[in-house]
């Protein structure tokens, strides 16, 4: 928790930073740096043995480096990057498409030469190295070459919400996967649920077997009902930007999410745990075999609880900074994708999109695109300093010729701004 605390810190210190090399003055640049520093449900999350805090904190940093001005090789400053990303895939999948969205960008600057195929190389090569690492551990462990055995199933999931088996060409062995009778659920309960057709398969709810049936059953529906997808995917998308949070996937996982109810025990203490132990038994190990429930400690506790009911981040104000800055990046001729705040901006809006088109709406999602969302309306709204040229990626003092005479000032993502102050300057 201690260490995921200081990632936050350092995730509203990177964006002032950045800000302020993009010439905005040191309020607004701080005014970017609320909500992560700020934000109760940032604060709860920080305190949780889940990937989303770490995940954010490396997409920042890696655009730190991609959009930093600085004097070094830009290549190496781009590959760094890529393998930051690559990493956080590791945490959360929805790396990896973050890092082909950087890839992506990479290809339109060399495409308009504005990067050389050495650096889009070695990004490639830095980005696929810790994946690659991964999946041949993986490989050895699970004999597969992947990043997980789950991914169908969450694809399965998200299906369920509007499957009809009755329009769906189904082969026998994907039949058992069809809805259960009754109303739908929000999708990834069809996961846990006591009910789910996945944890009645021979084979196991995350056996290689289930998740390649559950893969092609989620492919065929998609196929078959495309609007019934569209539609799934858009209600969930749009609960990003609702004002109150909404109780999705449901009352209890919403719950864990609030200070609130950090006390209460969402297991019985008899719980088995890996390994033969039982939960008291492994909280015991950790308090010098005493018993170690968790506990509410006073006043504290309370003042978290009603910071909580207050301070964060509203959905329809993530929202309205998203469509601002888009705003803001075409009335400024700013939508390239390859310079300024359009990386961020796409980054957050990917964050945001892939979890409904693959899986499901969680409130802890919005989390990891909050900064990056506040970084990309800084370097939208941020003046730059007058009579900058466009940078570009370089791999050789030759490709920087067209530079201005005396200006070395360089930036590992071509920028029409690029600040020739920084923070220390003011």
């Amino acid at each position: 928790a201690a260490v995921q605390h200081l990632m936050g810190l350092a995730m509203g210190v990177l964006i002032y930073l950045l800000a302020r090399r993009f010439g905005l003055p040191a309020w607004a640049a701080t005014l970017a740096t609320v909500p992560v520093l700020f934000d109760a449900y940032e604060l709860q999350l920080e305190a949780d043995a889940l990937p989303d805090v770490p995940f954010a904190f490396l997409v920042v940093l890696a655009l730190y480096l991609l959009l930093r001005p600085s004097g070094e090789r830009r290549p190496a400053r781009t590959s760094a990057a890529a393998f930051l990303l690559g990493v956080s895939a590791l945490l959360w999948p929805v790396g990896l498409v973050l890092l082909g969205v950087l890839l992506a960008v990479l290809l339109i600057a060399l495409l308009i030469r504005r990067a050389g195929l050495v650096t889009v190389l070695a990004a490639l090569l830095a980005g696929a190295l810790p994946v690659a690492a991964y999946s041949a551990w993986f490989s050895i462990h699970r004999h597969q070459f992947s990043l997980t055995r789950s991914d169908g199933v969450y694809l399965w999931s998200r299906t369920m919400t509007f499957a009809d088996c009755a329009v769906i060409r189904l082969p026998a062995a994907e039949r058992p996967l069809c809805p259960p009778p009754g109303p739908r659920i929000a999708a990834s309960l069809y996961i846990w649920n006591a009910n789910s057709p996945v944890l009645a398969m021979p084979s196991g709810r995350f056996s290689a077997r289930t998740n390649h049936l559950a893969l092609a059953f989620a492919l065929r529906a998609i196929a078959a009902q495309p609007g019934d997808y569209a539609a799934a995917v858009a209600h969930d998308f749009s609960l990003s930007f609702y004002w109150d949070r909404p109780v999705h996937p449901d009352a209890a996982i919403v719950d864990r999410y609030q200070f609130a109810d950090a006390a209460t025990a969402w297991v019985p203490p008899t719980l088995w745990t890996p390994g033969g132990g039982t939960l008291a038994g492994d909280q015991a190990i950790y308090n010098n075999g005493h018993p170690a429930p968790t506990r509410v400690v006073q006043p504290y506790a309370s003042w978290l609880v009603t910071y909580q009911r207050y301070v964060y981040l509203r959905g329809t104000l993530l929202g309205v900074i998203l469509l601002a800055t888009l705003a803001a990046m075409i009335a400024r001729r700013r939508v390239n994708p390859v310079q300024g705040p359009g990386l961020p901006w796409a980054f957050a809006v990917t964050i945001l999109l892939v979890p409904p088109l693959i899986a499901d709406f969680d409130l802890r999602y919005l989390v990891p695109a909050v900064p990056i969302a506040c970084l990309a309306a800084a370097l939208a709204f941020a003046p730059g300093p007058a009579g900058s040229a466009q940078r570009r990626w370089t791999t050789s003092p030759a490709d920087t010729a067209t530079s201005e005479p005396g200006d070395t000032r360089t930036s590992s993502l071509p920028s029409e701004s690029t600040p020739a102050t920084g923070p220390e300057s003011a």
